[in-house]
């Protein structure tokens, strides 16, 4: 993807400077976990998806159209539509996914699922002759036995001690989406502006995620699920706070913050950074869960903390090199 001269790349970003914005953006999108956790009770993960981006879209267009419009280069432009457009389809599908599991998982689990996909961005490279190194395979091992723990053993639950969670299996799919999500910014974002890269990925996903939760809610309006993708004022009222934050924090500032940094940072180097989300989705819920808000999910066990602690170790350790040759850079 190469830009005429006439419209430059991006500035890149310093090391420094990059990570700073994409610790940022993991701490906006761990606490927003907790927003959309609340927003499930009241409103179809379809239309609430396509409302908050629907809202980051409009909001980010005032600065992105003039940024558009120096774009003299028409191959340049195209390149911008076409890497926002595949962000736009990886990030409604990821949204969704995550949005449909909160309903039915607690924020830490969705927070420590979610971020598997740092281990699984390099997996995907395999499909493209990448190769794996010794220390993703150990990482993803030590990724899988923490999500048993995390996810599937409970000693209460069953003769077995193993019992599976439906919204668990939702957020796990949705980690794979996000990792396609990584991959594609990566590819597009050193050379498009941020910001017009952010308002195409918003619109189509606000868009896509719209037009699914009205044929769901025409189609299906007597089901409990197309019911709940049907607009009304009571529920967009209920969800007025969640949509906000999801809407303003979460997808017009840490997304662009996310676009902004991987214009300096390789997609596996953004993604150990941009995984910690899954630390602040527990500690936000722990916070929440002292407050009294019981809804989030049942209190951590001893077994779901061995199973955190087993998954970010695999993160980490799936990362390691990549962050050691950072530092010696």
């Amino acid at each position: 993807m190469t830009h005429a001269a006439s419209s430059p790349a991006p500035r890149r970003l310093g090391i420094f400077a990059a990570d700073s914005l994409l610790l940022t953006a993991a701490l906006i999108w761990g606490v927003t976990f907790v927003a959309q956790k609340f927003a499930t009770e009241h409103m179809g993960p379809l239309l609430f998806t396509g409302i908050r981006f629907a809202i980051g879209a409009a909001i980010l267009l005032p600065i992105a159209l003039p940024r558009f419009r120096r774009i003299a280069s028409g191959r340049a432009r195209r390149s911008a539509l076409l890497g926002g457009c595949l962000a736009g389809l990886a990030m409604a599908l990821g949204s969704t996914l995550q949005q449909v599991g909160m309903h039915s998982t607690s924020v830490s689990n969705a927070g420590f699922i979610t971020g598997l996909y740092v281990i699984i961005v390099p997996m995907l490279g395999l499909f493209v002759g990448q190769r794996v190194r010794w220390n993703v395979w150990i990482g993803a091992i030590l990724a899988v036995a923490g999500l048993f723990y995390l996810s599937l053993y409970d000693p209460s639950g069953s003769a077995t001690g193993i019992s599976i969670n439906e919204g668990d299996v939702w957020v796990l799919a949705c980690a794979l989406a996000w990792s396609f999500h990584v991959q594609i910014i990566g590819w597009a974002a050193p050379d498009i502006d941020p910001f017009v890269i952010s308002v195409v990925q918003f619109a189509v996903t606000g868009a896509t995620a719209l037009l699914a939760s009205q044929i769901i809610a025409h189609g299906w309006p007597t089901e409990p699920w197309g019911a709940r993708e049907v607009f009304e004022l009571g529920a967009l009222q209920a969800v007025a706070w969640p949509l906000a934050f999801a809407a303003l924090l979460s997808t017009c500032i840490a997304f662009t913050l996310q676009t902004v940094a991987q214009g300096s940072a390789p997609p596996a180097h953004a993604a150990i950074l941009l995984s910690l989300e899954s630390v602040f989705a527990a500690l936000a819920e722990a916070v929440f869960l002292v407050a009294g808000w019981t809804s989030l999910g049942s209190p951590m066990t001893r077994w779901k903390l061995a199973g955190c602690a087993l998954m970010f170790a695999g993160v980490v350790l799936s990362q390691w090199r990549i962050r050691a040759r950072t530092a010696s850079a």
